[in-house]
């Protein structure tokens, strides 16, 4: 079972922050989670939306600023700033024996290439994933660091759909060599989609259970199913899975 920290997590703690990530440390997660974008200058920092309003309060897209002007820009809540890329892949190395591996979501555009070649500059292909939902961008990413292994999110792919996916024969016949496919919990007939993915040998993963009022009992029914891994955005539901999931798993495995 795979353990990754959505965001790092997104309850209790401002998302894509070294507070986030620094409690997917604290579980013992296997993935953190993490949306690259590109600043005006084309430099590479840590965000899901578009824009900063949502966590940092400001109105501006982050590709509309510079990268010395999104380093002063503080969350008005717990006084956090956007990590820059570099500032996270330094992190992972820095607590190297402890930390989960990153998985990159490339959001922006141009992110890709940009993504790889810091990757690539600072020795951490062994420390990273590349998640995503633009396949150019991934392909740009597989191109230059064709070792690191490749997750689709499928669920707002459109290049490459649920429909496209459960009707391909064999692996060989996705667009990228992807090890790994996640899909939307809320997704109908969720079933049909871990089938699929274990037929043609890829892992399964499930997201989204921020409006489930069973959060833990939600998670282990998609285990019961088959599923492999599981984006966490609540950390206090990591601990009960983990205690449940031993009931239907061997502890080594669990």
């Amino acid at each position: 079972m795979i353990f990754i920290g959505h965001r790092g997590f997104r309850v209790g703690v401002l998302e894509n922050t070294f507070e986030a990530f620094m409690k997917a440390v604290r579980l013992i997660m296997d993935y953190i989670e993490c949306d690259v974008q590109l600043s005006r200058d084309g430099i590479p920092f840590i965000l899901h939306d578009a824009t900063l309003e949502r966590t940092m309060g400001r109105k501006e897209k982050l590709s509309e600023l510079t990268s010395e002007e999104i380093k002063l820009i503080k969350s008005p809540v717990g006084d956090w700033t956007l990590p820059s890329l570099q500032n996270v892949l330094e992190f992972r190395k820095t607590h190297h024996h402890g930390a989960p591996k990153l998985m990159l979501e490339l959001k922006g555009k141009g992110s890709g290439k940009i993504t790889a070649e810091m990757v690539r500059k600072l020795d951490c292909e062994k420390d990273v994933i590349f998640s995503g939902r633009f396949l150019d961008e991934l392909t740009d990413a597989h191109t230059l660091c064709p070792t690191i292994p490749l997750c689709l999110n499928i669920t707002k792919c459109a290049d490459f759909t649920l429909e496209s996916l459960h009707s391909i024969t064999n692996s060989s016949e996705l667009p990228l060599p992807f090890k790994m496919i996640s899909l939307k919990s809320t997704v109908p007939k969720f079933q049909e989609f871990i089938d699929t993915c274990h037929r043609i040998g890829v892992l399964s993963l499930v997201w989204h259970f921020l409006d489930d009022p069973q959060p833990v009992d939600a998670m282990v029914d998609f285990v019961k199913n088959g599923v492999d891994g599981i984006l966490f955005d609540d950390p206090k539901t990591v601990v009960p899975f983990r205690k449940a999931l031993q009931q239907i798993m061997p502890l080594e495995k669990a």
